[in-house]
């Protein structure tokens, strides 16, 4: 029963930081989203830089925290396929509702974060997708792909080009 209670204050321990971990990625993320807009190559790579180490953190936690819900799904007696929330139905309740919370707001934060990415991700893409319809219409001579003998998609010729930012 030591071992349990052991394993379940680890646990507890573990997705608090997990969640914190996870928080400040997604205040990273956004600094990154702030830096691509605004066009802010110095900031954007700093956050790149700290977006790294934040996620080696969290690697790190998560091993543990698979590690400390495989020795509660021993524990329990449950195997593999069993919802998270089945395993703590025989801890005491503080515990249990404790972990609980916990696990549902690092649920909440994961998602969060996989929100983050999308508008990064949509907003770079709608970007690019712009300035390639700009190029085409600038260079119509550029449209389509250019494939060299042995099949490879090769770039065209570049000429060079001056944008104006203020426009």
């Amino acid at each position: 029963m030591m071992e349990s209670l052991e394993n379940t204050e680890q646990l507890i321990h573990i997705l608090e930081k997990e969640i914190e971990l996870i928080n400040s990625f997604i205040l990273v993320e956004n600094t990154i989203m702030e830096s691509v807009i605004s066009n802010n190559w110095d900031v954007l790579e700093t956050s790149i830089n700290l977006t790294k180490d934040i996620s080696f953190s969290i690697e790190a936690l998560d091993k543990q925290r698979i590690d400390c819900v495989e020795i509660l799904r021993k524990e329990v007696g449950e195997d593999i396929g069993a919802h998270f929330y089945r395993l703590t139905i025989n801890l005491k309740i503080e515990q249990k509702n404790k972990i609980n919370d916990l696990y549902r707001s690092f649920k909440l934060s994961v998602l969060n974060l996989q929100n983050m990415n999308w508008r990064i991700d949509n907003y770079v893409s709608t970007v690019t997708g712009i300035m390639k319809q700009t190029l085409n219409e600038i260079y119509p001579n550029r449209r389509g792909s250019l494939y060299s003998r042995s099949g490879i998609i090769k770039e065209a010729e570049s000429n060079p080009m001056v944008l104006n930012r203020k426009l």
